[in-house]
């Protein structure tokens, strides 16, 4: 009896299970995959996220042409007109865009209309209109621009080259300017001085002749004013003998 009770407790006694995780690590290997494929890109690759400045890859834009929607859109949906009259003599109506990036990229988009000799009469007109202009190809080439430059930055070097070499021409030119200004005031001092100098002497000559001839006037006149006295006396003396010789005839 105690032998087949033990047999009993042997039969019902069994070992410990092993604990199965394998669902448990499924599982986070199925968020951890997933957690990649979220954070990768295409083509395999992890997306990192762009430093502050840094420009991002503008994203892939169809080719001109290709796209089913127009850039610019007219709709009018409800148009309702009792009577028009309209006489133009010209029309010319032009859509363009104006967008330029340095001297790489030059874009001209908008809308010009001019009429000339335009008579219009319009009655009873009811209209809804829906116009789009759409940029999309527009942003992507400016986009595209700035990247190719943000990429390759030579090209702005090369750019810019231009205006160094305008900057030294003008320098250069203005030296140029500036050392010719000073020969001509140099030269203009000198002849200035050599004129100064030789209306001098010509003074100092005149100067000089004048006091000879004034010297040469002043002994003339002295000679002449002595012989006019000794003239004077010579008859004085004249006039005196012949008193005396009529007084001794009276006597």
């Amino acid at each position: 009896m105690t032998e087949h009770a033990y047999a009993d407790d042997e039969a019902t006694r069994e070992e410990p299970e092993e604990y199965e995780d394998s669902g448990y690590e499924e599982d986070e290997r199925d968020e951890d995959d997933a957690y990649d494929d979220a954070s990768e890109g295409q083509g395999g690759e992890k997306t990192e996220e762009p430093l502050e400045g840094e420009l991002t890859d503008a994203a892939p834009s169809p080719p001109a042409g290709t796209s089913d929607q127009p850039d610019v859109h007219l709709d009018v949906p409800q148009l309702h007109v009792d009577e028009i009259d309209l006489q133009v003599e010209s029309l010319r109506a032009k859509v363009s865009l104006q967008a330029e990036v340095l001297d790489l990229l030059k874009l001209n988009v908008g809308a010009d209309v001019a009429l000339s000799g335009v008579e219009l009469d319009i009655k009873g007109v009811d209209a809804q209109a829906l116009l789009k202009v759409r940029l999309d190809n527009v942003a992507a080439v400016i986009g595209r621009v700035l990247s190719t430059i943000d990429r390759n930055p030579q090209i702005l070097e090369q750019i810019t080259s231009g205006l160094g070499a305008t900057a030294e021409n003008v320098g250069s030119g203005a030296g140029r300017a500036v050392g010719a200004l000073g020969e001509g005031a140099g030269q203009a001092v000198e002849d200035t001085g050599k004129g100064a100098r030789k209306a001098v002497e010509g003074v100092g000559e005149g100067a000089g002749k004048a006091t000879e001839q004034v010297g040469e006037s002043a002994g003339g006149a002295v000679e002449d004013a002595g012989g006019a006295a000794s003239r004077a006396a010579s008859k004085a003396g004249d006039t005196v003998s012949g008193a005396g010789d009529t007084a001794s005839e009276a006597a």
